[in-house]
């Protein structure tokens, strides 16, 4: 009897362990601990145990982008560090190491400065905002100039009155969702890369032995167009495409 109490207590106690090592707070946790320490392999490896389980957030890109500035990793912070900005743009703490990442490499370009001032001016509306909010703000709007549209129908006479109030909503929502349609395209439709390797030759044609057009340093940002047999075929942002090898750069 008292070895059958015994094995239920092993196996309970096994059990609570692997529960614990399942456990996305106690991963997290541990990985604290382990960035703590100083002990930055061990730490990206418990944050990135978070990301195989399908958890997504800024502030877990954050601590990985951290790690990885840490273990001189650069180009892999700056990857790490733009997946964050793009779910927590507002965190003062992101842009600051972002920032600091960029400047040990010599300030290389990781945005497409686009030559058109609009589209410039719009992709920094709501720049402090996420993808996902915005999105979350057009419908909000649209719902509203429905409703509000709705009101001014059934009372006319108010309508009358107050009809500028929907024009405003209307202008608003229009506004909110072209910057929304162009976030979109800038951020889902193109495919941002960071160069992670510490240079990357990009060649004219998907083979070792091809010529090569031009080098890309460590945390270079790059437009992805299509993937080929190990090689990345890439854009720059002034418009200069290559091949370079599919492990010198990660998707955003």
């Amino acid at each position: 009897m008292i070895l059958v109490i015994i094995a239920c207590f092993a196996a309970c106690s096994a059990f609570s362990q692997d529960a614990k090592r399942d456990d996305p707070n106690q991963l997290f946790y541990t990985g604290n601990h382990y960035y703590q320490a100083g002990d930055y392999i061990k730490a990206v490896e418990e944050y990135v145990k978070l990301l195989d389980m399908g958890i997504e957030n800024g502030n877990l890109y954050y601590n990985i982008g951290n790690g990885f500035l840490k273990l001189g990793k650069v180009g892999y912070a700056i990857l790490c560090y733009e997946k964050a900005k793009r779910l927590i743009p507002h965190d003062s703490d992101l842009k600051a190491n972002l920032a600091y990442a960029r400047s040990l490499i010599d300030e290389v370009q990781t945005e497409d400065t686009h030559k058109n001032i609009i589209v410039r001016l719009i992709r920094k509306m709501c720049s402090d905002l996420s993808l996902g909010s915005i999105a979350k703000l057009t419908l909000a709007l649209y719902l509203a100039l429905i409703l509000l549209s709705a009101f001014f129908i059934f009372n006319s006479i108010v309508g009358r009155k107050f009809g500028f109030i929907a024009v405003l909503l209307g202008l608003a929502f229009s506004l909110s969702a072209l910057t929304f349609g162009v976030r979109y395209y800038g951020e889902v439709i193109l495919r941002h890369g960071i160069v992670v390797q510490k240079s990357a030759e990009a060649k004219y044609e998907p083979i070792d032995k091809s010529t090569t057009f031009y080098s890309l340093r460590e945390g270079s940002g790059v437009i992805m167009l299509r993937t080929k047999e190990g090689w990345r075929q890439i854009r720059r942002f002034d418009g200069k495409t290559g091949w370079v090898k599919k492990e010198a750069v990660e998707e955003i």
